[in-house]
């Protein structure tokens, strides 16, 4: 029996550490399984999903289809740029009031700085004197420049960062985007300490340091984007050095980079053409080397085969908020596989869930039955993105009635008795939807709201 006395003490702590805070209460994350509930290690493997595809070497869009499925992206969603067409004057007003916009609302939010102090006025003082907003001319005509080195893109004219609560340094509010190596780009301002240029690419806009940026004329950016043949990055991370040894270091580029190629004598090594940036800020070119197996001379089929085989390249790949620390998140991930065969999707998962053909529309009253009869009779693998807010996914198929997707996803909630707790992922993974179940939040499935087929038919 239990004696009156240790039930009092039981009592007494269980109390305590309700008031006071326990460990599951002042620990923000913990750490999520390696292997992720209800996957199994053989799951790890692009041939486990392409031997359960019903035609994965299918081509589902010929090159002139993705060219017109680009094109309606463009032009019709009005999704994405081509900055060579920006050759134009724009209008100086609508920039300043852009840029005052984006000022007044982080001014009026609470924000923190990396070493947990909270952001004082002095610091966005500082930011507009940077932006020499009254050096913007009433019309702007826009120079032409390429990313020499991975650059990050931010809000302000800073490196410093700014975060919605202390400590939570993986999310700097001011990270807009990263761009890589050959990016293309319209100028449009320059700060007043000289250090930062205001850019639109194909995808965002926002400030890249000047010393990553190589200024050129419109004909010139247009040569080399137009230059043939080319080669596509195929891996997470690209090696790129300046000798044919592999011994000279430049940089890296991400998944989905092209560049002009320029010799393919080696067996094992390529040539290509890096834009490169002279003392005095203008284009010029050099030459890099590339490991072959890393890239591919032109853009792969679009196949199921081949995007699930290209999201595996990246399993496991740390998550980067905007492209931090030289990663991807969600919607970069997703857009890193397309670029491979030639798809250019938008940046952010909002954007990229109104691209090809929508087979699933969802409201809060779905039920989860109903979205997955649409996963189970109309969703293809490799080829099908799953969009919750804030979210967005590639479908790799069913087991059983289990329906399962590779991501790169931060964390996820898992109920522990009476309260949530946040399950750390930190990496591109597979799960199966039911994945938060119980949450206050919902499973995947439960909070999924479109499901659309990247194709040209648009619905």
């Amino acid at each position: 029996l239990i004696s009156a006395f240790s039930v009092r003490w039981f009592l007494i702590l269980v109390l305590s550490l309700l008031s006071s805070g326990c460990a599951l209460r002042e620990k923000l994350y913990y750490a999520a399984p390696t292997l992720l509930p209800e996957t199994e290690r053989e799951m790890k493997n692009p041939g486990f999903w392409i031997s359960r595809h019903p035609s994965p070497d299918k081509i589902v869009l010929k090159p002139t289809e993705i060219e017109s499925l680009n094109f309606y992206v463009e032009n019709e969603l009005e999704l994405t740029k081509d900055v060579t067409k920006l050759d134009s004057l724009l209008s100086g007003e609508k920039l300043v009031s852009l840029l005052e916009n984006r000022l007044d609302r982080f001014s009026k939010g609470e924000f923190y700085l990396r070493d947990t102090r909270e952001v004082d006025p002095v610091f966005y003082q500082r930011i507009m004197k940077n932006m020499n907003l009254r050096a913007i001319p009433s019309e702007i005509q826009a120079q032409f420049g390429l990313i020499v080195h991975y650059a990050n893109q931010r809000i302000f004219p800073t490196r410093k960062g700014l975060f919605a609560k202390p400590k939570d340094i993986d999310f700097d509010e001011l990270q807009n985007s990263a761009l890589d190596i050959g990016t293309p780009l319209a100028v449009l301002h320059k700060s007043s300490d000289g250090k930062w240029y205001y850019v639109i690419n194909s995808r965002s806009s926002g400030w890249v340091e000047t010393k990553k940026i190589a200024l050129c004329t419109l004909k010139e950016l247009r040569d080399f984007l137009s230059r043939s043949p080319f080669v596509i990055t195929t891996k997470a991370k690209v090696g790129i050095f300046l000798n044919s040894s592999l011994t000279e270091y430049y940089d890296y580029a991400r998944m989905g980079v092209k560049l002009p190629l320029s010799q393919e004598n080696d067996p094992k090594v390529i040539q290509v053409i890096l834009p490169f940036r002279k003392k005095d800020g203008t284009l010029s070119h050099r030459a890099g080397y590339i490991k072959k197996s890393d890239v591919c001379e032109g853009y792969l089929p679009y196949t199921a085969r081949n995007i699930i085989q290209q999201a595996f390249e990246l399993l496991n790949a740390p998550y980067g908020w905007g492209g931090m620390y030289g990663e991807q998140d969600c919607s970069r991930f997703i857009q890193e596989v397309f670029a491979t065969v030639g798809i250019a999707l938008p940046r952010n998962s909002s954007a990229q869930r109104q691209v090809g053909l929508l087979i699933g529309d969802f409201d809060e009253y779905a039920t989860e039955g109903e979205r997955l009869d649409v996963l189970i009779s109309k969703a293809t693998g490799g080829i099908t993105l799953l969009y919750l807010r804030g979210h967005i996914m590639l479908f790799l198929g069913m087991l059983g009635d289990r329906p399962y997707a590779i991501h790169a996803i931060w964390a996820y909630r898992e109920k522990v008795w009476y309260r949530d707790i946040i399950r750390l992922v930190n990496r591109v993974a597979i799960t199966d939807l039911s994945l938060g179940k119980g949450s206050k939040k919902g499973s995947l499935l439960e909070r999924l709201i479109t499901i659309r087929i990247i194709s040209n038919r648009q619905r």
